[in-house]
């Protein structure tokens, strides 16, 4: 557990997509996104681009950062999270943590439905939720408590502005709920910023919301963005939050472990 700090960044990535990705003819219809070394590598070897998962690794561990990924039980595709077995046993024995990306959370079956799968193909237990496109209903946290999860980060006041709503925690029904401060997809599209705004605006924010007194603050990125046109800003902007002095990177569970711990000690 790292040292309590004023300043915490949550860092987490959901994995939207299925091991082997949606497929070349899908990634061709849209190689704009990409740089064109990567189409390159698409048409000549079949590349996925969409799996970012080693990317973000390389990035991070430069800098000694562990983070929270989040896997869907069951994908658009049909394919079930098993097919990460691997990867997600890897992350796990890095010291990353592994966490569901919830497609249905609407009945306490299904949540322990989902739940297992990402556990049985983990090999491990699992504590953190956050529901795939943010279709979260708050009546609906209470079959995460009840299913074992610890906290869940699914919750985002305003997808366009920086909101000091969206930083910190809630408890809701007995879950820790982190609000997601920043999103890569929603910086580029709600936004609105490109490749070269987009990390002075993040980091202008952090410091603006540190220095307002927020203490957490949550950042999602995605896997499958890290080589597209955008989404590669997360190596420098990683770069740059690594630089900063004061700032403590947590998983998802570690940050749920600092408030608990808080909160034990007020009471």
């Amino acid at each position: 557990m790292p040292p309590d700090s004023k300043h915490v960044l949550i860092v987490t990535h959901d994995v939207d997509w299925p091991l082997n990705g949606p497929g070349a003819q899908h990634v061709l219809a849209r190689r704009g996104r990409f740089p064109p070394e990567v189409i390159n590598q698409v048409v000549e070897k079949g590349f996925n681009p969409y799996n970012g998962i080693a990317k973000v690794m390389e990035i991070e561990e430069q800098f000694g950062i562990k983070s929270t990924f989040l896997f869907r039980p069951k994908y658009d595709n049909g394919c079930e999270v098993n097919e990460y077995k691997l990867t997600m046993r890897t992350l796990l024995a890095d010291g990353y943590e592994v966490g569901l990306h919830a497609n249905d959370t609407s009945t306490l079956e299904q949540v322990i439905l989902e739940k297992r799968m990402v556990e049985q193909a983990a090999g491990a237990q699992i504590f953190g939720c956050r529901i795939h496109y943010l279709k979260v209903l708050e009546s609906t946290f209470i079959n995460l408590t009840q299913a074992g999860f610890k906290y869940d980060s699914s919750l985002m006041f305003d997808r366009k502005n920086v909101d000091p709503k969206n930083t910190g925690h809630l408890v809701k029904d007995g879950l820790v709920v982190f609000p997601i401060t920043f999103m890569d997809a929603f910086l580029f599209t709600y936004t609105g910023l490109n490749e070269e705004t987009v990390i002075p605006y993040i980091i202008k924010n952090i410091d603006e919301l540190y220095a307002a007194g927020a203490q957490i603050l949550t950042l999602l990125w995605h896997d499958n963005s890290v080589l597209m046109r955008g989404g590669r800003a997360y190596g420098e902007l990683i770069k740059q939050l690594a630089a900063k002095s004061g700032i403590t990177f947590l998983k998802g569970i570690e940050a749920y472990q600092l408030v608990s711990k808080a909160s034990s000690e007020q009471t």
